[in-house]
């Protein structure tokens, strides 16, 4: 955590918890399980050398944050392009998360590339992107028609465009966000004027601020589970557009969708252990503090999208009836953990999940 905090926050080290003996093949393992390897390079600038491992460990942290520099390069000369490309065919959309959220750490090319996922509000123009997208690209899977999900591949990008989003955390927040959506998105957009997305369009401050946590958190109670990089994520943006907030309506939202509870453990998680300024944290409480380590262990046995939980899923040509079973048992003990936090919502995201597992089971024919 000493290296997580000083890569996004530039904290001073404990330089007493580091040496040679330092098993930093393990930390290495850790940064990659959370997808981190760029922040906890970044961390690692404050380490003497002395204090290092062997040569050819600490050179892959560097190898890949190298790699990482390239790839973010790559995306954001190619994302905003996209979007201009789209707009002069009719379709407006808005750049979530990715690429724009990055745009708020310390190292913008050192948080890992992911998808780009470009919302598209009005529907006429998600159905003209998705034509236009099949024109260029290769889809990666049939259209989710009831999310307005399409997905593409292109230039070597994952092109995700969304029509509609739910979030899998409670009964409130499921039923509400259609509205929220409407409210919070009636604003304008943000243009990016110059740096290296300029031409893009960023959704509003404040749209982001719940959507982002929102999004983490469909993950977290879900059977996919986070890991620190979308953590890192929501503190970033936080922290970069705090004054911009209006924290009368982000507490008026979070109510709203029934998530004020997650945020104030999260949020107790953030500072207590992330290094997140106190401050700049609402309803913030120390008392929260034990749960959201308890949060924080959760997140470490998991793995980013859970990791650590496909690590045990039969892969190949295994018996795809059996596949299922295997991958649903692995899921439990992600919300026997989950429960111990936010018992009455991971009971209802539970049986979400076994309607789910059902659906999919019913709608293939066995294997002969």
């Amino acid at each position: 955590m000493e290296l997580l905090k000083a890569g996004l926050w530039n904290a001073p080290l404990d330089l007493s918890l580091f040496s040679p003996n330092t098993d930093w093949e393990r930390i290495q393992q850790l940064a990659k399980e959370q997808t981190v390897m760029g922040i906890i390079t970044d961390g690692l600038s404050g380490v003497p050398r002395e204090k290092q491992g062997a040569r050819p460990v600490m050179m892959r942290f560097y190898a890949r944050t190298m790699a990482l520099e390239d790839e973010n390069r790559k995306m954001n000369a190619f994302a905003p392009q996209l979007m201009m490309q789209l707009e002069r065919k009719g379709v407006h959309s808005l750049l979530l998360k990715g690429a724009g959220v990055a745009q708020c750490y310390p190292q913008p090319t050192h948080r890992v590339v992911g998808d780009i996922d470009l919302l598209v509000i009005d529907e006429q123009e998600y159905d003209k992107a998705r034509k236009l997208m099949l024109m260029i690209a290769k889809e990666v899977e049939g259209e989710d028609v009831e999310r307005k999900h399409s997905a593409f591949h292109y230039k070597g990008f994952t092109i995700e465009v969304h029509g509609d989003f739910r979030f899998y955390i409670n009964r409130p927040c499921r039923t509400k966000t259609p509205a929220w959506k409407r409210n919070r998105l009636s604003e304008e957009g943000c243009r990016v004027k110059e740096g290296v997305l300029a031409g893009a369009m960023l959704p509003p401050v404040q749209f982001d601020v719940i959507f982002i946590f929102a999004h983490m958190l469909g993950h977290y109670m879900g059977a996919g589970g986070v890991g620190l990089r979308q953590v890192s994520d929501w503190m970033m943006f936080l922290n970069r557009h705090f004054e911009e907030i209006d924290l009368q309506e982000l507490e008026d939202d979070l109510n709203f969708l029934g998530i004020r509870r997650y945020w104030e453990v999260f949020g107790a998680m953030a500072v207590g252990y992330l290094g997140f300024p106190k401050e700049k944290m609402p309803l913030y409480d120390d008392k929260n503090t034990k749960k959201g380590r308890m949060v924080l262990e959760n997140i470490f046995k998991t793995g980013n999208f859970g990791a650590l939980q496909k690590q045990d899923q039969l892969k190949g040509d295994a018996n795809p009836v059996l596949k299922k079973i295997v991958t649903f048992v692995g899921q439990v003990p992600v919300y026997a953990r989950n429960l111990r936090v936010f018992p009455k919502d991971t009971l209802w995201c539970f049986r979400q999940f076994v309607a789910s597992a059902l659906r999919g089971y019913q709608s293939k024919p066995l294997p002969e």
